[in-house]
Formats: structure tokens, C-alpha cells, sequence
């Protein structure tokens, strides 16, 4: 049994999009602000 070389991929994921800890933290608050603002009493 042969196994081909090993290559390691480069890091590529900043080159099609930053996912940066500030949008995990935007996704996470931005649903919560909008479901307190609607629950308000008017």
C-alpha cells in the first residue's frame, strides 16, 4: 500500500473572506438585541 506525498495546503481562507471573531461575535449579538427590542413591552 502506497500513500502519495504529503502536501500541506496553504491557509487560504483570508484570500475569499475574513472570519474574523468580530463577525462570530456580530451573528451572535445582532439576533439577540433584535428578539429583546421585539419582546419590549410597548
Amino acid at each position: 500500500m502506497s500513500y502519495p506525498a504529503y502536501r500541506s495546503h496553504p491557509v487560504s481562507h483570508r484570500a475569499t473572506g475574513t472570519t474574523t471573531p468580530v463577525t462570530y461575535v456580530l451573528l451572535i449579538t445582532v439576533p439577540a438585541i433584535v428578539a429583546v427590542a421585539a419582546l419590549r413591552p410597548r
